[in-house]
């Protein structure tokens, strides 16, 4: 049996710390075409190129005359010729001429030959009716700043401000290597004692959703060489590594061995579960995390280890973790020692706008399906101050940190 002495277990925020510590990178930076842009993060800050409105404009339908006109009172408008002291006038286009002020047309009676004008009521100031030059963006205007995700909203301003192309923050490449004897891939035969590999597409969808690319390897057996091979490949190619499986303590479980000949090993397993046996090193400047095989401790180290890179190389700012204080719904039956045990919650506000969270069962198949309802983790055990049901206590938001 080999020997596990010298393993490292860490809590898992420690744990990530130090590998966001240790990890040092360029930032690749791309220019794509504002169309295809959303989601994407801006690489650096983007200024106007254009004013607008470039002149005076009128925000409604009406007619445009000078304000001058008004300073005796209501004007004898029967002389009035179109052209010269009133002209029609549109909304979000230019005024007319050199008109100052719009009048809405509701307050306008237009003779049937359109040449002519009655006035209901007058405007009440200069510009009434009208947005002026500059109002809406200023050439060298700040449209978006490096670091922000870009919106719809985002993507027209930059339009607005004359950009067709903007740079954004390159895709992290994030490998994975799925590994085991035991594995087959979706649609194949399924002999006896064998396994379906679901983690792969699972956590591949995750790195789309944060903003990575996926360069997902074909299922790797649990072979020193192979797995050599795979993560030093993927280590060239990728700019983070995630292996799934091989981090425990198995006579075939071999990653750890290989990270540490080969790279600098930060911890070989985690002091929460599931998902306990994830590990974390760097194979030269690449982070490589292996994360737990069974599908719920995939899931769930993903979110803890990967996500935290990922935004990390796009320039993504917040807390990590995120956390808010709730009213907890309930006491724990339970209370783990030595380690962690992270559970599945549910964090929403009452008609008081007040928060509260309770815990998302574990029962019914397939227990994965569960999944999407959870919006926290709550965790219980080593460290962690114990609670009474009406107690209020932290817990930790789940991406995409929204709370109904």
């Amino acid at each position: 049996m080999r020997d596990h002495s010298g393993y490292i277990e860490k809590d898992r925020h420690e744990a990530m710390q130090d590998v966001l510590d240790a990890w040092e990178f360029e930032r690749g930076v791309e220019t794509v075409e504002v169309p295809d842009a959303l989601g994407r993060v801006a690489a650096a800050d983007v200024v106007s190129k254009n004013t607008l409105p470039n002149k005076l404009t009128s925000n409604m339908d009406g007619i445009a005359v000078n304000f001058d006109a008004f300073e005796g009172g209501a004007p004898d408008t029967s002389a009035w010729v179109r052209g010269s002291d009133w002209q029609f006038c549109n909304t979000g286009i230019g005024m007319p001429g050199d008109f100052d002020t719009a009048i809405p047309i509701e307050w306008v009676e237009v003779s049937a030959d359109d040449e002519h004008v009655v006035l209901n009521r007058l405007p009440e100031h200069r510009g009434n009716a009208t947005t002026p030059v500059g109002a809406n963006l200023q050439k060298g205007d700040v449209l978006v700043r490096a670091g922000d995700t870009l919106t719809p909203a985002l993507l027209g301003v930059l339009n607005m401000g004359g950009h067709v192309q903007v740079d954004v923050v390159k895709r992290p490449v994030v490998a994975f290597i799925p590994t085991g004897n035991e594995l087959v891939d979706a649609g194949k035969r399924l002999a006896k004692g064998k396994n379906v590999e679901s983690n792969a597409v699972m956590v591949c969808a995750k790195l789309q959703q944060w903003g990575a690319e996926p360069l997902r390897y074909p299922i790797v057996p649990d072979n020193w060489k192979k797995l050599e091979k795979a993560l030093l490949d993927a280590a060239e190619k990728a700019d983070i590594v995630v292996i799934n499986a091989g981090s425990s303590k198995g006579s075939d479980d071999f990653t750890c061995e290989i990270l540490q000949e080969h790279g600098r090993m930060f911890h070989h397993m985690l002091a929460q579960g599931p998902g306990r046996h994830c590990s974390a090193a760097m194979l030269g400047a690449t982070p490589v995390i292996g994360i737990s095989g069974p599908p719920m401790g995939a899931e769930f180290t993903t979110d803890w280890m990967v996500k935290p890179l990922v935004d990390r190389y796009l320039g993504l700012s917040g807390a990590y973790p995120p956390m808010v204080f709730a009213q907890m719904d309930f006491a724990p039956d339970f209370w783990p020692e030595p380690v962690q045990v992270v559970k599945r919650g549910v964090v929403y506000r009452d008609e008081d706008d007040r928060l509260h969270a309770r815990l998302l069962p574990m029962d019914g198949r397939p227990v994965l399906r569960t999944l999407d309802q959870a919006n926290c983790f709550i965790t219980f055990g080593r460290g962690v101050e114990r609670w009474q049901a009406g107690d209020i206590h932290p817990v930790e938001l789940r991406w995409p940190y929204v709370i109904d």
